[in-house]
């Protein structure tokens, strides 16, 4: 039977903090390019990241916690990082191919290898320390505590001269 790990959390990142509403449409095709590979003409980036796979996820809240699964298949816990970037939840990895397998000339394969990159947008202030991660069975499971109360602003009447 296997054994449940933990997990590291980080907080962090390589991004910089949105500055504009168009930094949003930025990092919104940033995405969208790493996802689909398009190539990045006059943007001054030169090669395009490989991302071979997309590991399926359930994202559900139950008992104060928001649940984030993810099916990571012949993984490790080496091989995937979780961390808290600007507010975010990113999941990333590699799944590494052992060995080719062919026989005279036939050749079949239907599992996919590289890097994945998942990032969840989170509504809340998150304090990666009470972030629990664990590994077990080629399932990620992340819990994020959810706020006790949400903060509104109180409505306040304005005086129009």
């Amino acid at each position: 039977m296997a054994q449940k790990m933990k997990v590291p959390v980080e907080q962090g990142g390589a991004l910089a903090r949105l500055t504009s509403p168009f930094s949003l449409l930025d990092e919104l095709r940033h995405e969208l390019d790493r996802v689909w590979e398009w190539p990045r003409l006059g943007r001054g980036e030169t090669e395009t990241p490989r991302m071979t796979w997309w590991p399926r996820m359930d994202i559900f809240e139950t008992k104060g916690k928001l649940v984030v699964q993810a099916d990571l298949p012949g993984m490790t816990k080496e091989n995937v990082d979780v961390a808290i970037e600007e507010g975010d939840l990113v999941l990333r990895g590699e799944r590494t191919e052992e060995k080719e397998v062919s026989k005279q000339d036939f050749y079949r394969s239907e599992r996919t290898f590289g890097s994945f990159y998942r990032r969840i947008p989170l509504t809340f202030e998150v304090d990666p320390t009470k972030v629990e991660a664990t590994f077990r069975d080629g399932v990620l499971h992340v819990e994020l505590p959810l706020p006790k109360e949400e903060k509104k602003p109180k409505a306040q009447k304005i005086l129009v001269h």
